[in-house]
């Protein structure tokens, strides 16, 4: 076995780092110079099981202290984007022989962590895993806000709270929002964008989110700001929208899409057509991927179950088929690396108090998490995408950018701490 690792590590260049084997002795692979971290292999089923699955089994024995790190999490994950290290391993795990010697774990990870269908229940639990850990928790880590998106930084220097809000008013800029006028955010989260909007550019409308944490939470931040007579959101899934009867001079979806299950994208885009009046403007911001295929098997299990990453080709076909029209794309997968890496900083600030929250299993799993996103949009495979979509031709809409990037401050156009509520 640590023949078979030695090899495959001696085939990643770069960053200079180190391993050391459950024989505990310890060498030094890529560049020359001081290692970046040394990774501690503690036993041999730690690396028989990533020859099943390299990130679900180097996951789990990093969870339970089967391997250890003596570095950043970030930089070793770097060194992995940075080199062929994963496809050499894939060409190990997936060769004839590796596939038989392990087909039981083979059969049974591809069963437990990859056949997930996006029914209504399942849907109900996949988002209850992730987003109802806890108020307190994403609290500690996330902007004031609490935004679990992508955010938008202006300058490298920005904080977290600074892009976020920035990131708000982007969104806010690209649909266009007037005073009076209605917004349906999908997937809302803990209303951040909503309230945002309601406060700056005098809009009232309704957020959906799945989680019954994310609702309530929302929804008391709405009634502190004292906009509960314009907005509120509901706990409801996505596919109960058509039910509410209602129709929206703007729709947005920041992150839920991901979310969806790839068999299930035409559909969510009819029920975001359907809930916007003629005229109106989509903005859907999402994850993205170069190439398609299923996401990480730790990912799938731990972090995101249930979740698909899609190509901007498979959401252009989608669109394509519904007759929407594409009007502006943009790609941020830098700013997400900026978000995810404040969010790490703050996490890992946090550390004593998460915890003791939890337990160091689950600070581990969420710290490989964050630590791989860092990277993952500097040198992965993994974007960004906004996207400025319309149910048809919009002959009205401005020619440039300018009003996306006009200096005119949001406060200028409406400020609701000063004016009337529009009716």
């Amino acid at each position: 076995m640590k023949a078979l690792f030695h090899k495959l590590f001696l085939q990643a260049d770069g960053m200079p780092f180190s391993i050391t084997y459950p024989d505990e002795t310890t060498h030094h692979y890529g560049s020359d110079g001081p290692p970046k971290f040394n990774l501690i292999f503690k036993t041999e089923k730690a690396m028989r099981a990533m020859l099943v699955s390299v990130d679900l089994g180097f996951g789990e024995a990093y969870m339970l202290g089967d391997i250890q790190l003596d570095g950043k999490m970030s930089d070793l994950m770097t060194m992995v984007m940075t080199s062929d290290l994963i496809s050499d391993f894939r060409k190990v795990m997936f060769h004839p022989l590796n596939v038989l010697r392990h087909l039981p774990s083979h059969l049974r990870l591809a069963w437990q962590y990859f056949y997930q269908p996006n029914t209504y229940e399942n849907d109900k639990r996949f988002i209850s895993s992730t987003y109802d850990l806890g108020n307190e928790f994403y609290a500690l880590w996330l902007d004031r806000d609490m935004h679990y998106t992508c955010a938008y930084f202006k300058t490298p220097q920005d904080t977290i709270d600074q892009a976020q809000q920035q990131k708000s008013d982007h969104v806010c800029r690209k649909l266009q929002l007037q005073p009076g006028e209605t917004l349906l955010d999908i997937g809302c989260g803990w209303g951040g964008l909503m309230i945002y909007a309601a406060r700056n550019y005098g809009i009232s409308g309704l957020g959906v989110t799945l989680s019954k944490e994310q609702a309530s939470e929302a929804n008391r931040r709405i009634s502190d700001a004292g906009l509960q007579d314009r907005i509120r959101v509901i706990y409801s899934d996505y596919r109960d929208i058509p039910k509410l009867g209602q129709v929206f001079d703007k729709v947005a979806s920041v992150g839920c899409f991901e979310h969806i299950g790839k068999s299930n994208h035409q559909q969510f885009l009819s029920i975001a057509r359907q809930a916007i009046k003629p005229g109106g403007t989509f903005l859907l911001h999402t994850i993205g991927k170069l190439t398609p295929g299923r996401p990480g098997a730790f990912s799938n299990k731990y972090i995101f179950p249930g979740a698909y990453i899609p190509t901007l080709a498979e959401i252009c076909q989608s669109l394509a088929n519904l007759d929407m029209r594409v009007y502006d794309v943009e790609n941020l997968h830098r700013h997400y690396s900026l978000t995810a890496q404040r969010w790490l900083d703050k996490f890992h600030a946090h550390r004593d108090q998460i915890c003791e929250m939890y337990d160091e299993q689950f600070f581990r799993m969420f710290d490989i998490y964050l630590s791989n996103a860092v990277p993952m949009m500097n040198y992965g495979r993994n974007e960004l995408f906004q996207l400025i979509i319309t149910p048809g031709a919009d002959p009205a809409r401005p020619l440039t950018r300018e009003y996306i990037y006009s200096a005119e401050p949001a406060a200028s156009r409406w400020d609701f701490q000063t004016e009337a509520s529009p009716s």
